[in-house]
C-alpha cells in the first residue's frame, strides 16, 4: 500500500531515504569521471544545437543540468574521454535531479508543500500549495507577454539574417557592421525590458566597478551573443563561443574604453569558475562558463541572449558582498523599485503618493510605500494602500522560500494589516479625509471612499501565502494591468480580486516520468499553458465615460444611492 504525506504532515523517513538514493544516482553519473573540460563543451554544443533546431524552451534541461553539474564542467578535471550519448543521458538524469533538489528544498522548508507518495519501486510528488504552479505560470506569463508586448515595434529580425547569410562568423565589412548596428537596438530593448529598478548610467559601486560599467560590459557581450545566434541561424553553424579572456579585455578599453581592471573584475562576478565554486556561489546565476584548460570564457549565445544577467549579477554580489549589497543597492533597488510603481500609476491619471508617513499618528506605524487615489465623479474616491517589497528576483528555491523570512514579503503582509486597522480608527479617517481634495467631489455634497489593499513585489505572486487575506501581485502583472485598462478603476479592482481564480483556471501541469535503478519516479510541473492577457480598455477620455457621468448628475443620482442607508439623514431612513 503506498505511503502518502501530503500536506501538512512531518517529513518521513522515506523522503529522507529517498533523497540519499537520489545523491547517490547523481554520483554515480559517468560524466563525474569524464574530462571537465570536453563535457563543458559537450554540454554547451547540445544546448545550443537544441536550441537553434527548435527553441531553448526544448532545451531548458540542459540549461538546469549544468546548473548541477557546474562544479564539475568548470574543475578541471582529466578524466577518460566523453561519450557525446551517454553525456546526453546524464544531462537528463541532471535535469531531473536539479527538480527533485527544489521539492526537496521546498518540503523541508514549508513543510506541506508537495505531497510525497512512496511504495516500494515507486516515487511520485505533486504539488500540495497551489501558490507553487501560480507563480510559475505568473513568471512565465509575465515573460511571454512581455516580450511581445516590448518587440512589437522591433521586427528587423529578417533584415539582420539577410546581412549576414554567407557571411565569414568573425568577418568585418559592410554588410556584418550593418548587422550590428541592428544588433545594438535589440540588446538595448532588451536590457530595458530587464529587471532595471537602477538606472543603467547609476554611478553605484558593485565593489571594483560601477553598475554602469557593468552594464556597459553586459550590453557587449548582450550584442556578441545575439549576432552569434543570429549568425548561426543562417549559416548552417552551431556551438559555443570561445573567447580569451585577455581578447575581451582588449576589446572593452578599445571600444569602451573600459579599464582592464573593471573588465576583469566585472567578469570575475559573471563567469562561473573555480573561485565561484570555493565561494559557494550558486551556479544558477551565471551564464558564462571558464574553461579550466585554456582559461577561455565559454559562452552559450542562445542562453546569453535570454539570460537576465543584470538579476543574475545583483545576486552573485547579495552573496560574495552582503554588507557592500546592503551599503549600497538594497536602498536604490528600494527607492526605484516605489519611483518606478508611482510612474506606472501617474501614467493613468491616478494621484500618487509615496512614503506617506503617519509617524504623526503612532511612531510604531510603517509608512505607506504608495497611496494611489483615483476620483470616481459618480462615487467619490477609490484609494490602493500598497506595500511595495523589492527583493532581487530568485534564481531557485533558496531564493524564493526567502520571502518568508521575518523582513521578507511576509513583513508586507504584517504591515499592510497595521496599516488597515490604523485606518479604521477616527484617526486613520481623519488622515484619509487629510489626502483627498479639500473641496470634496464636484457637484454632490457627500461622497464614498473605498479602501484597496495591495501587496506589489518584485517578482512573489503570492507563493507560499494562499492564506493571506491581502492580494498580492508582482509589478510586471500589475503594470501591464495599469496600461491595459486606461485608469478604469473597476476593472482594475476585479482583475486584482479575481487573478488567482482565473490563473488557475488556466494552470496546465503533467507528470515528468524516468526510471532511477529499480524505482520509477514521477513529478509534477508546469506544462504547456494559454497565456493571461488582460482586455485593453479605452476608458479615461472615453465618451461613454463622459456620458455616463453627465447623465447620473442630469438624473439627480448621489453617491449614496448605492448605500442601503442615506448616511445624511439622521435616523437613516
Amino acid at each position: 500500500m503506498p505511503k502518502a504525506f501530503p500536506w501538512g504532515l512531518e517529513l518521513s523517513a522515506d523522503l529522507k531515504k529517498f533523497e540519499a538514493q537520489l545523491d547517490e544516482a547523481f554520483s554515480n553519473l559517468p560524466v563525474n569521471g569524464a574530462n571537465a573540460d570536453e563535457c563543458l563543451s559537450l554540454a554547451c554544443l547540445a544546448y545550443e544545437f537544441v536550441s537553434k533546431q527548435s527553441t531553448t524552451k526544448n532545451s531548458d534541461f540542459i540549461a538546469i543540468a549544468m546548473v548541477v553539474l557546474a562544479r564539475k564542467l568548470v574543475s578541471g578535471d582529466a578524466g577518460c574521454e566523453t561519450d557525446l550519448e551517454a553525456l546526453f543521458q546524464d544531462l537528463q538524469f541532471a535535469s531531473h535531479y536539479y527538480m527533485l533538489r527544489e521539492y526537496l528544498y521546498y518540503s523541508y522548508n514549508a513543510p506541506g508543500s508537495l505531497a510525497w507518495t512512496f511504495s516500494d519501486d515507486a516515487v511520485e510528488v505533486k504539488f500540495a500549495d497551489q501558490t507553487i504552479p501560480r507563480q510559475f505560470f505568473t513568471v512565465w506569463n509575465d515573460q511571454v507577454l512581455g516580450s511581445k508586448e516590448v518587440f512589437e515595434g522591433f521586427n528587423r529580425g529578417h533584415e539582420i539574417r539577410d546581412l549576414l547569410r554567407g557571411q565569414e562568423e568573425n568577418d568585418i565589412n559592410p554588410a556584418t557592421e550593418a548587422a550590428y548596428a541592428i544588433i545594438r537596438e535589440e540588446a538595448q530593448i532588451k536590457l530595458d525590458a530587464y529587471f532595471c529598478i537602477i538606472a543603467h548610467d547609476a554611478d553605484i559601486s558593485l565593489g571594483d566597478y560601477s553598475y554602469s560599467q557593468f552594464i556597459t560590459l553586459y550590453r557587449a557581450l548582450l550584442e556578441k551573443a545575439l549576432y552569434h545566434r543570429y549568425h548561426a541561424s543562417v549559416n548552417d553553424k552551431v556551438g559555443p563561443v570561445f573567447i580569451p579572456e585577455h581578447e575581451l579585455v582588449a576589446a572593452a578599453m578599445e571600444e569602451s574604453s573600459l579599464p582592464a581592471e573593471v573588465t576583469k573584475a566585472i567578469l570575475r562576478d559573471i563567469v562561473f569558475d573555480e573561485a565561484a565554486v570555493k565561494e559557494r556561489v550558486d551556479a544558477s546565476y551565471f551564464s558564462l562558463y571558464r574553461r579550466h584548460e585554456d582559461d577561455d570564457i565559454v559562452m552559450r549565445p542562445h542562453h546569453f541572449a535570454i539570460n537576465e544577467g543584470l538579476v543574475n549579477v545583483l545576486r552573485v554580489i547579495a552573496t560574495r558582498r552582503p554588507r557592500l549589497f546592503l551599503q549600497n543597492i538594497s536602498q536604490a533597488l528600494g527607492d526605484g523599485f516605489v519611483a518606478r510603481q508611482q510612474r506606472a500609476w501617474d501614467a493613468q491619471g491616478f494621484i500618487v503618493r509615496k512614503n506617506v508617513s503617519l509617524r504623526e499618528f503612532d511612531p510604531s506605524l510603517p509608512d505607506i510605500d504608495l497611496l494611489v487615489i483615483s476620483e470616481e465623479p459618480t462615487l467619490g474616491y477609490v484609494m490602493f494602500v500598497c506595500e511595495l517589497k523589492s527583493p532581487v528576483p530568485p534564481r531557485w528555491a533558496k531564493d524564493q522560500l526567502r520571502v518568508l523570512n521575518k523582513d521578507g514579503v511576509s513583513k508586507a503582509f504584517q504591515q499592510a494589516k497595521t496599516i488597515e486597522d490604523f485606518l479604521g480608527t477616527e484617526q486613520g479617517i481623519a488622515f484619509l479625509r487629510s489626502v483627498l481634495p479639500q473641496e470634496g467631489l464636484p457637484h454632490f455634497d457627500g461622497f464614498i471612499t473605498v479602501i484597496n489593499h495591495l501587496i506589489v513585489t518584485s517578482d512573489n505572486a503570492g507563493m507560499f501565502f494562499g492564506d493571506e487575506e491581502t492580494p498580492i501581485m508582482n509589478f510586471r502583472t500589475l503594470e501591464r494591468l495599469l496600461r491595459r485598462a486606461d485608469g478604469d478603476i473597476v476593472l482594475i479592482q476585479r482583475v486584482i480580486d479575481d487573478y488567482n481564480e482565473v490563473a488557475d483556471s488556466l494552470i496546465s501541469t503533467k507528470m515528468i516520468e524516468f526510471e532511477m535503478g529499480t524505482i520509477k519516479v514521477r513529478y509534477e510541473v508546469v506544462g504547456d499553458c494559454q497565456p493571461l492577457d488582460f482586455p485593453q480598455q479605452s476608458w479615461k477620455n472615453s465618451a461613454e465615460r463622459q456620458a455616463m457621468i453627465d447623465d447620473f448628475i442630469a438624473s439627480g443620482g448621489h453617491p449614496f444611492d448605492v448605500l442601503p442607508h442615506d448616511p445624511r439623514l439622521r435616523n437613516g431612513d
